[in-house]
């Protein structure tokens, strides 16, 4: 994960605790359980509702490689891209047709393959931009998760708070039971903001090699 990224969790959450604290309140107060599953299940199956079950686990496994990173290296690919290049000049094309076995993108695989075949170059470019263009449109679904996430949250709060206010109304002849109720309802609407503008939005990571201007 990005240093920055760490970081800013830190001091945000720090931030809302802290007033909490310095404004007389305790942890305790947004530590709602009930709050938090009206929360979150009714984000996610919002999301859920908007996106098909493919685009869905695409966008989880997205967040997931946020927080945890495979370390991919772009530069390392351009050197391989070199490589080829320099082998290509000197031994000729047919000279990588061992080459391509051990690549595991599949898309340099594709593109080496069909330099190889002979494929006239106007032609390959064409091929490799249009497919450039719908791995880019694939990989801004997981994005597109997130974003819906981030929407759909703030309003699922909001719908709790007002759940929560309706139970506070059945108890009105107690005061003291009111006040708390009240406070307990708006823990969903800060859960659903803090959840929207902290967590969801975070966005996939866009790959350097997966982009036109580095293939072009």
């Amino acid at each position: 994960m990005d240093i920055a990224t760490i970081i800013g969790w830190v001091l945000a959450l720090a931030g809302i605790v802290g007033g909490l604290i310095i404004e007389g309140g305790n942890v305790g107060q947004l530590t709602q359980p009930t709050a938090f599953m009206i929360v979150m299940g009714g984000t996610i199956g919002a999301v859920m509702v908007q996106f098909p079950m493919s685009t869905f686990l695409a966008g989880m496994k997205a967040f997931a490689t946020i927080i945890m990173p495979k370390g991919l290296n772009g530069h390392a690919v351009i050197e391989d891209l070199v490589k080829y290049a320099t082998k290509a000049r000197k031994e000729g094309i047919i000279s990588l047709e061992g080459d391509v076995k051990a690549i595991k993108d599949e898309f340099l695989k594709k593109a080496l393959t069909m330099a190889i075949d002979g494929a006239d170059p106007k032609e390959l470019k064409h091929t490799l931009e249009t497919e450039l263009g719908y791995i880019e449109a694939e990989g801004a679904l997981p994005a597109k998760v997130a974003e819906a996430a981030g929407g759909y949250a703030p309003t699922i709060g909001i719908i709790g708070a007002v759940m929560g206010l309706i139970q506070v109304m059945g108890h009105l002849d107690n005061i003291e039971e009111v006040g708390h109720g009240i406070a307990t309802a708006f823990v969903a609407t800060i859960y659903g903001v803090a959840f929207s503008n902290i967590v969801f939005c975070l966005q996939p990571v866009r790959l350097p090699w997966l982009t036109s201007e580095l293939w072009s």
